[in-house]
């Protein structure tokens, strides 16, 4: 493969003490998503004595030391010990495996990335990885600011949610309510537009899910304090969406970038978690009445889950109560005609795209 310009993977996040040997000899060239001790038996040393002469690592990090469970001490240790096994990090690219929790402690993730910067031998010199402030993605697009200097009330926020800046938005969304200026056109002008703009970046390729996560983390602490003031007002909301991952599927990372975008945008939006029964589905289907059922799966072995709740539904006569849409990553437009879906987002960009439309369409078919 290798002489076809091809490179072969494997995912390797689980336990592998009896398949350390075989790996190493299968002759793939990439052992990734690596998630050693303490979250399994075998300690990331290990991994690299054993690996590194015939295989680049992928990994490394265990999702749970950047989890508030873990102290700050054994956080430090952690990486103390893993930057001794590995230096001087040859065929080495640190990873969290296998994914970064929603709940992660951001100030250690960049603590990582920092002492890579430092210690790290890999083809960047040290010290010459970029932090998220000059990124060109973490800066304010030249059409976000020409908007803000045209319109100098609303442009701290975007600042705020282009920058990722969770904890100062609240104070300049409170400055704006203090002047008297109304919550839906916070929500319009400031955190509606901004979140288009990093969205329609992502779909670009010009922006990546850490950016657009710390912007939504920033909208969705602005949109809890707007939340009061909008009901109040009587606001409509936009819609209503029903969400959630399919039974025997925990990967929720995608669902909650799309949960924070449709309530950046409007949409009143209950969230069911991860690995929710067909059964779970059908009962709040009808006890929330929503425009759209929203399914997530990232596995290829639960994506199947997706016809069977909308089977259930039909089964219990609510499929016709609501547009069902469909993603993740094995997922795909012809998957979704197949069971019967509404639609497919490709991402959660096209996600919240869709579930506007299909609300408007409802909203159109009703008139």
């Amino acid at each position: 493969m290798q002489g076809a310009g091809k490179l072969l993977l494997c995912h390797t996040d689980g336990e592998n003490r009896g398949l350390m040997d075989l790996i190493r000899d299968s002759g793939m060239h990439v052992a990734e998503s690596i998630c050693p001790a303490p979250m399994t038996r075998v300690t990331f040393a290990e991994y690299y004595r054993h690996w590194s002469p015939r295989l680049t690592l992928y990994g490394g990090i265990p999702s749970t030391v950047v989890l508030a469970e873990t102290s700050e001490a054994d956080f430090e240790a952690y990486l103390d010990g893993f930057f001794r096994a590995v230096a001087p990090g040859n065929r080495l690219v640190v990873g969290v495996a296998d994914e970064v929790p929603p709940n992660a402690i951001f100030s250690r993730l960049q603590r990582i990335g920092e002492r890579i910067a430092r210690e790290g031998a890999l083809p960047l010199k040290a010290g010459a990885a970029r932090t998220l402030e000059t990124l060109p993605a973490a800066r304010a697009p030249a059409a976000a600011q020409a908007a803000g200097a045209a319109d100098d009330a609303f442009a701290q926020v975007r600042q705020d949610v282009f920058k990722g800046r969770h904890v100062d938005i609240r104070a300049h969304v409170q400055e704006l309510l203090d002047r008297g200026t109304r919550a839906a056109d916070i929500l319009e002008h400031g955190l509606i537009a901004a979140i288009s703009v990093v969205g329609n970046r992502m779909a670009a390729g010009e922006a990546f899910i850490p950016e657009v996560l710390l912007a939504a983390r920033a909208m969705t602490a602005a949109v809890k304090m707007l939340e009061p003031h909008l009901a109040a007002s009587g606001e409509q909301q936009r819609g209503k969406v029903l969400v959630g991952t399919v039974r025997g599927d925990m990967h929720d990372i995608g669902k909650n970038l799309v949960v924070t975008m449709l309530r950046g945008v409007g949409f009143e939006v209950r969230d069911l978690g991860v690995s929710v029964a067909r059964e779970r589905f059908c009962e709040e289907v009808a006890a929330f009445a929503p425009d759209v059922l929203g399914l997530s799966a990232l596995l290829t072995t639960t994506m199947v889950e997706m016809g069977e709740i909308i089977k259930a539904l039909e089964a219990n006569g609510l499929r016709d109560r609501c547009r069902v849409i469909v993603g993740g990553a094995p997922v795909s437009e012809q998957f979704a005609a197949k069971i019967g879906a509404d639609g497919y987002g490709a991402n959660a960009v096209e996600a919240v795209r869709l579930a506007k439309r299909l609300v408007a369409e409802g909203a159109g078919a009703r008139h």
